[in-house]
This record gives C-alpha cells, sequence and structure tokens, in this order.
C-alpha cells in the first residue's frame, strides 16, 4: 500500500450505532467499496457491499454496520464489523480487492495490509462516533 493511501487509512475514525454489548472482543472491519482503490460508480460500490454482506451472513458470523471514513465525512465508505479470525478478515478483504481492513483486538484498533498481510497497531482504541 503506498504511504499516502497508509496514512488516510491510519486517520480513519468510524461511523455506526454502538456495537451490541455482547459483541467479540476481536473483530474485523471490512468494505467492499471502490475496489482496488478506484473510486467505484455508486451501483456497483452498493452491489460489492450487498454480495459482501451476503457472504458474511452466509458463513453465520455476526455483523453490524460501520461506516469509515475521513473524519470531516468527505470520504464515507460503508463496511461490517465481522466476527472473524484476522487471517480470515485478510482473505476476504483480497477478494474484495480491499488494500487494507482494520481489525479490532481487545478494544485496540490495528491497520492490516491486505496484500503482504502486516498489521500495524494504531496505537488507539476503536470508538464509533
Amino acid at each position: 500500500m503506498n504511504p499516502e493511501l497508509r496514512e488516510c487509512f491510519r486517520q480513519a475514525v468510524f461511523r455506526g450505532k454502538p456495537l451490541p454489548a455482547d459483541w467479540p472482543e476481536a473483530f474485523a472491519i471490512i468494505t467492499a467499496y471502490n475496489q482496488e482503490g478506484r473510486s467505484d460508480p455508486p451501483a456497483d460500490n452498493v452491489a460489492a457491499d450487498a454480495s459482501l454482506e451476503a457472504k458474511l451472513r452466509a458463513e453465520g458470523l455476526r455483523i453490524h454496520r460501520v461506516t469509515g471514513g475521513s473524519a470531516d465525512g468527505s470520504h464515507l465508505e460503508p463496511g461490517w464489523a465481522a466476527s472473524l479470525s484476522l487471517s480470515d478478515a485478510i482473505d476476504i478483504g483480497r477478494h474484495y480487492r480491499q488494500a487494507a481492513v482494520f481489525y479490532v483486538r481487545d478494544g485496540r484498533l490495528w491497520l492490516v495490509d491486505c496484500l503482504d498481510g502486516t498489521v500495524e497497531a494504531l496505537g488507539r482504541g476503536f470508538d464509533l462516533i
């Protein structure tokens, strides 16, 4: 992932309704929007998101709508918090041609590069605004 894109991911904030009280301590945040970093047409993004949701549901995973993006809201990508292992999150991110996914473990946020699998602690907790 190029340094500019990595920095955008590092600054991401997350929007959505609060997670259920019994939500797992470890989970992934994955989107299917803008595959390969492109600005895909809205209809393509909606279709990819529906495909991702169906895939996660078919696997019997708990999911919760989370939208990630810039703090000022100028860039937003709907996605899903899903009760996945780290390796499964990377696999699904790769399947949907994502540069990265996020992983949360014990309330801490991690950035995961889907290309090489590297994991970077972002030094902050996971919060929904």
